[in-house]
């Protein structure tokens, strides 16, 4: 019942959210990976709600709501007409073979990283399966946040990912394979994203492009097998990205909604909704869309609210922290320094390498100044 209710919400929300049917199949490849996506957050989220609400987790009467709620969003908002077709540029032979040997090494890292560390990371069993195992085994959710466990614990995260892995869990049995597979499932989405999006934008070409510099970063297959939550707020951010260039006010709703989702994932989700809003605006100017952006991040950020007011003990940074100190660091030169030399090294440095982002940010003004990709591929 479960499973039935991520695919009916997400399908519910994708057509809720697209003025039109897919036009191609990398079109319909993104919506499906978007439903994926939106289905597994809204029923993490719902888990929340329930928690905090009653202080029971959702049973299967919630089951049957959501799953009724997907199906009649996508019964009333599936006539459509369909959309232009996608442009054809198709990619070569050569192509396909580089980005099938990128996956096949990625997919090789993952698998090698997760046998050898099967608890994840450091934050994985220090923080997110950590509070996936509270909410499994406490008779009081409420221990999973309570200001007796070590700050290291970092009890304010909101929590997605935790709400995923102790649904699977209560479904599955307590095993490491549980949190190692909605792992691999985030990585999948995260690829799936960006790859079917820009070909259905730009075509096959420029799709595979895309995904051959996600995969090939050594630390994408890293970061995805550690279990913890950088990989899933970058699949929503992803996905909000991709659907805020769009012209129609029911994606950028969709837009906004996915965006929540990732304020629901992790601290900097929040920072990285307001980015986005704040480039909309910058770009676009057009405050309607952007209400429509925020309506759509709305229901989450609430969500959020009502965690950090009513159980998410103090933040860490501010619990050992003054307004003396936190402006002494700030107007301190050589704080700034160091930061600036550690940002550096972080370029260069193999694990993270972060001159892909230098290439992208000048790949981008290129492309941009040539109007060789459109708004939303870029």
């Amino acid at each position: 019942m479960s499973l039935l209710a991520i695919v009916l919400c997400g399908a519910g929300l994708v057509a809720t959210g697209f003025p039109a049917r897919a036009g191609s199949m990398p079109g319909l490849l993104f919506r499906a990976t978007a439903a994926m996506a939106l289905g597994i957050g809204v029923s993490s989220a719902w888990f929340a709600t329930r928690l905090m609400a009653s202080g029971r987790p959702p049973g299967r009467a919630d089951q049957a709501v959501l799953c009724a709620a997907g199906a009649t969003l996508w019964l009333f908002f599936r006539r459509k007409a369909a959309s232009d077709p996608h442009p054809r540029d198709p990619a070569p032979a050569w192509l396909w073979s580089l980005f099938a040997v990128a996956c096949a090494i990625a997919a090789a890292a993952f698998v090698e990283h997760t046998l050898r560390f099967p608890d994840g990371g450091w934050d994985a069993w220090m923080i997110w399966n950590l509070r996936a195992r509270f909410l499994v085994r406490g008779a009081d959710y409420r221990a999973a946040f309570s200001r007796d466990l070590l700050y290291m614990a970092h009890q304010d995260y909101p929590w997605l990912l935790p709400g995923v892995v102790a649904q699977g869990f209560s479904s599955a049995g307590e095993m490491p394979l549980v949190p190692g597979l909605v792992a691999a499932l985030f990585g999948i989405l995260a690829l799936a994203i960006v790859v079917s999006r820009l070909s259905a934008c730009e075509g096959t070409r420029w799709g595979i492009l895309g995904g051959l510099a996600l995969v090939a970063m050594p630390c994408f297959p890293i970061f995805a097998s550690n279990q913890q939550a950088d990989v899933p707020v970058s699949v929503y951010l992803a996905l909000a990205s991709a659907l805020i260039a769009a012209t129609s006010s029911r994606e950028l709703w969709l837009a906004g909604f996915a965006a929540g989702l990732g304020m629901w994932t992790k601290n900097e989700g929040s920072l990285y909704a307001a980015a986005l809003l704040g480039a909309f605006l910058l770009r676009r100017r057009d405050p309607r869309g952007a209400m429509t952006f925020v309506l759509g991040a709305l229901p989450f950020a609430a969500l959020l609210l009502w965690f950090k007011v009513t159980l998410a003990p103090p933040n860490d940074l501010s619990a050992f922290s003054t307004s003396a100190s936190i402006l002494g660091h700030a107007i301190d030169p050589r704080r700034w320094l160091e930061l600036l030399l550690l940002v550096l090294r972080r370029i260069v440095y193999f694990q993270d390498f972060g001159l892909w982002l230098v290439a992208a940010a000048v790949a981008t003004i290129v492309l941009a100044r040539r109007r060789l990709l459109t708004l939303p591929a870029l």
